[in-house]
């Protein structure tokens, strides 16, 4: 027996409402967990992923003056190695007297919420529906490394969200020499972090597909001064005299590692290549040469890039904001075809669980963690006096004690030596002469085999030295949040004069 028509299209209709309601439901759940860790995160006063302390001190040293952007020595070294943006605000947010994490973290949320509502409003243009307008932040939201790097002190989220909200003025104005308006917030996101750059690529390779060599001339001609123009500002005006064109490009230049290329694609292939596949079909369906070359861009550059020394799943962060607005708009758009509509949201399905996981976030921090840190801060506050000079890769735990960081990042001034740009020698030098009133590593410098962790940070003459030169006066736990291995302790090194 045939269905009435008019009682089928009420059929229709209450299968579109079902489908789209268990899209937002399962999409908010996933979000709304993930959301929920932030909370504790903003008020850790560690660092969340061994990585916030290096630019809180880099900050800290621009706010009291000096020179964050000097040639690289053995008795001072600030890798800056973000762009400069992010150094100057944050050197103005943060409180000289007590440095800490909070306003940084605040900051990168306030980012992350805006490239998430630039992802509905993308995924509303294409397809026209609430429906995407809400679901695309949603699951851009779910992945636990975004909801990772949003509350981190880092520069990866405002970067993003300059670079995109430059990338959809391009995309609303591609038509007009208004294009051009995107510039100005393209070039902001690269000189607040110099790593988003495929929207300006996909534009200008959209334009010459388009055959339009005035506006590509104008828009590359426009990005090419632009950039030239700031890049002049800071080296002449803002940090006169400084080596501000080596921290930007040349001390960035760090080797690739075929380890972190594997992992690299692993994590894609696990976490980004259903939404990919997703991504794809819909601009099969629904044309458009500029969100192409943009997916293309996206996705060759952060599989291309993240082979570096260092990376980590920011590299794809510009991939999944792009591909998590076509995901909602193909299931907006397909909502009102069941079958269709069901197969996507399976595959939403596997790619809300595979993006969770204690791999790709960051847990959140415990009662015994919150305990440790203020054990950790109480032992360097009682045991040495404010501006001690210290050596050590957990630059934040330092300069929240008062301590003074000469080398503010030590993993990268170690990737320096290695490509010859510094001498060890140097550093060996300085420890001879106690230069440093501590040394503070996270591994037992007699007693350890793993080369991979003896050689992250120091070269086996610098731990010689350490040796020689300093006495082990004090193990003590670590924060979870900062361990590179769950066995990771704090060892701490005194010059040996100090305790005759």
């Amino acid at each position: 027996m045939n269905m009435p028509p008019e009682l089928l299209t009420i059929s229709r209709a209450r299968m579109k409402r079902l489908l789209g309601f268990s899209a937002l439901l399962l999409a908010s759940a996933f979000a709304a967990w993930n959301l929920s860790t932030w909370p504790t995160k903003l008020r850790y006063p560690g660092e969340l992923n061994f990585i916030e302390g290096m630019p809180l001190a880099e900050m800290l040293h621009l706010r009291q003056g000096i020179p964050i952007y000097a040639p690289a020595s053995a008795r001072w070294y600030d890798a800056a190695n973000f762009g400069p943006l992010y150094y100057l605000l944050g050197a103005r947010l943060i409180d000289p007297g007590k440095p800490a994490y909070f306003p940084l973290r605040l900051l990168s949320i306030i980012g992350t919420l805006g490239c998430a509502a630039a992802c509905g409003l993308l995924a509303f243009w294409l397809a026209r529906s609430s429906l995407a307008a809400v679901l695309a932040p949603l699951l851009f939201l779910s992945f636990a490394f975004v909801i990772r790097h949003g509350a981190s002190a880092r520069s990866d989220m405002v970067a993003l969200f300059l670079a995109f909200a430059g990338f959809l003025v391009a995309f609303k104005l591609r038509t007009r020499r208004a294009v051009l308006l995107a510039v100005p917030l393209m070039l902001l996101g690269f000189y607040y972090k110099q790593q988003f750059v495929a929207g300006p690529v996909a534009v200008s390779a959209f334009l010459l597909l388009e055959k339009r060599f005035g506006l590509v001339a104008a828009f590359t001609g426009f990005l090419a001064l632009g950039g030239l123009g700031l890049l002049a500002i800071f080296q002449f005006l803002v940090f006169p005299g400084q080596a501000f064109l080596h921290h930007l490009v040349l001390y960035n230049m760090l080797p690739f590692l075929k380890a972190s290329l594997f992992s690299g694609v692993a994590f894609f292939a696990i976490i980004l290549l259903v939404p990919s596949l997703v991504g794809f079909e819909f601009l099969r369906v629904y044309p458009d040469k500029l969100l192409t070359c943009y997916l293309v861009c996206t996705v060759l550059q952060s599989v291309l890039t993240v082979g570096r020394a260092g990376s980590d799943t920011y590299y794809f962060l510009e991939a999944v904001v792009i591909l998590s607005a076509l995901f909602a708009a193909l299931i907006a758009r397909r909502v009102s075809e069941p079958a269709r509509a069901a197969e996507l949201l399976v595959l939403m399905v596997v790619t809300l669980f595979a993006g969770q996981g204690r791999w790709t976030g960051t847990p959140v921090p415990s009662p015994r963690e919150f305990a440790q840190d203020r054990a950790v801060q109480e032992f360097f506050h009682q045991h040495f006096s404010p501006g001690t000079r210290v050596l050590s890769y957990y630059t934040g735990d330092m300069v929240r004690a008062g301590l003074e960081t000469p080398i503010t990042n030590l993993y990268h001034y170690n990737q320096l030596v290695r490509k010859g740009r510094l001498d060890d020698g140097d550093l060996v030098a300085q420890l001879e002469n106690h230069y440093f009133g501590l040394v503070v590593v996270d591994f037992d410098l007699q007693t350890e085999k793993d080369t991979y962790f003896l050689d992250f940070c120091l070269t086996e003459k610098i731990r010689r030295a350490i040796e020689a030169s300093y006495q082990l006066t004090a193990t003590m736990e670590m924060p979870g949040p900062e361990k590179l291995r769950e066995e990771a302790r704090f060892y701490v090194w005194v010059p040996q004069s100090s305790l005759r």
